[in-house]
């Protein structure tokens, strides 16, 4: 993964203005085995730990923040692919242990039982990975006995319409377009209840007796999706003291690394990333090391996690505009990696599991003993 992080930052600004990866960098991260980390070792995937896989976001966000998110996407939604009923796994890891797949879990749509399954439609945005995807996921509701039943559910791409609407200043070669499913037919084994994702009880968890089938939704997707947003960061910050070396500053012609405040923001930062970090990797093994031992997690420690995962991004995203705003104006150019750094961090953190109100109103509310509604992720 090291050896491919150069050829990432330099492929960075070329993706950002195709607006998507390239097809070398899908390939390139699939020769790697990163995107079949989690997928079960029946399948040919590697089946390996949470700690695997936040360790290389990072890495691969330090090169490219878009990148970084991509490689999280993909690889996590193989291992939701591994919590579906097995039928729906053969057919996705039929010919090859990894699957490109975006998923929409907001309530974009609307899905009717009929017999064998759903019928399903409805319109999501924020389809991250849709421009490479070979399948996709997307939430939507089900009327059950006069309530609705948010479930997830997992099409071919050819049975979805893509709209090009991803025009964005940061996160632009994710190709977050929309995308639209009009009215399509869905097995019943190729849906899986949201709640029994988030509570880890999904089907998989009968199939495959690995310890991460077992784990809840929400604390995967939001401590591997910091992970690239923490990388970003320190990617930030190794340029700045590299640039710290050689600049001098207009007018007084002194070295930036002789002025105290550049080597406090330094300091500083360095602090507070190696903070982030120690968090985040206390929060993983924590999940991991609990569903190992057999035990679970509760409400309230789900809501930790996106705590955890929210302060870390808030972290990431104080440190690349504190660094930015005292690198000098000629870092703003579009040929640096430092004002695309600051806008993918400033993009990505405002995904709504980095909101930091809308997190600490969760944990305060579950942590007092009240329940948050059904569409609450944790």
């Amino acid at each position: 993964m090291r050896a491919l992080t150069p050829l990432l930052a330099e492929r960075a600004q070329a993706a950002e203005e195709a607006r998507r990866l390239p097809d070398e960098t899908v390939a390139d991260l699939a020769g790697t085995g990163v995107l079949d980390l989690l997928v079960p070792q029946r399948f040919g995937g590697a089946e390996l730990a949470l700690d695997a896989l936040v360790d290389s976001c990072r890495e691969i966000g330090a090169a490219c923040g878009s990148t970084g998110w991509l490689t999280a996407i993909y690889t996590m939604h193989n291992w939701m692919v591994a919590l579906f009923p097995e039928e729906a796994q053969r057919e996705v890891w039929a010919d090859r242990p990894y699957a490109l797949i975006p998923c929409a879990l907001s309530p974009g749509g609307t899905a009717e039982a009929v017999d064998g399954g759903y019928r399903v439609t409805g319109r999501w945005s924020w389809g991250s990975g849709v421009m490479h995807a070979d399948h996709v996921m997307v939430m939507a509701l089900v009327t059950v006995e006069d309530t609705l039943e948010p479930r997830v559910f997992l099409l071919p791409r050819e049975d979805v319409t893509v709209h090009d609407v991803w025009h964005t200043s940061g996160m632009r070669a994710t190709g977050s377009n929309d995308i639209e499913v009009p009215d399509r037919f869905v097995p019943a084994y190729r849906s899986v209840a949201l709640q029994d994702l988030t509570e880890g009880r999904a089907p998989g968890a009968q199939v495959h007796p690995g310890t991460m089938y077992r784990v809840p939704l929400v604390p995967v997707f939001v401590l591997t999706g910091a992970a690239p947003v923490l990388g970003i960061a320190e990617g930030l910050l190794a340029g700045f003291a590299e640039r710290m070396q050689g600049r001098v500053m207009a007018y007084t012609g002194v070295r930036q690394r002789s002025l105290m405040s550049g080597q406090i923001r330094l300091a500083k930062a360095t602090a507070d990333l190696a903070a982030a970090r120690l968090l985040l990797e206390d929060e993983v093994r924590r999940l991991t090391r609990t569903y190992t031992d057999g035990g679970s997690y509760d409400l309230t420690r789900r809501a930790h996690s996106r705590l955890v995962a929210a302060h870390v991004a808030a972290v990431a995203r104080t440190v690349v505009n504190e660094l930015c705003a005292v690198s000098g104006a000629s870092v703003q150019f579009m040929h640096s990696p430092f004002q695309r750094a600051q806008r993918d961090v400033n993009t990505i953190a405002g995904h709504v599991v980095f909101d930091m109100d809308a997190t600490y109103a969760l944990y305060g509310k579950v942590s007092l003993g009240s329940t948050p509604d059904a569409m609450t992720l944790v």
